[in-house]
């Protein structure tokens, strides 16, 4: 059974997902449940930047697939800058 995660999207990712926060089923509570699910609903495109993005989970940023995540999320994009 799947467990549900609600995922905000920020930048480039909430341009190209077209929404700023959706509910996602995922295999597992994970960053890497979180990145498999955003590509599959997505595609494959906006899966490669969910590969390369951030986890906010609270005041903790996860890059680790493994990482356990909560029930909401914030998913971030690299970001460029000076």
């Amino acid at each position: 059974m799947a467990d549900t995660v609600t995922v905000t999207y920020f930048a480039a990712l909430a341009d190209r997902t077209g929404r700023r926060r959706e509910e996602l089923a995922v295999p597992e509570r994970t960053v890497g449940g979180v990145r498999a699910a955003v590509a599959g609903r997505h595609g494959p495109a906006v899966g490669e930047l969910a590969r390369l993005s951030a986890v906010l989970d609270g005041d903790r940023l996860l890059r680790d697939d493994a990482d356990p995540v909560g029930a909401a999320v914030d998913l971030l994009p690299p970001f460029a800058g000076g």
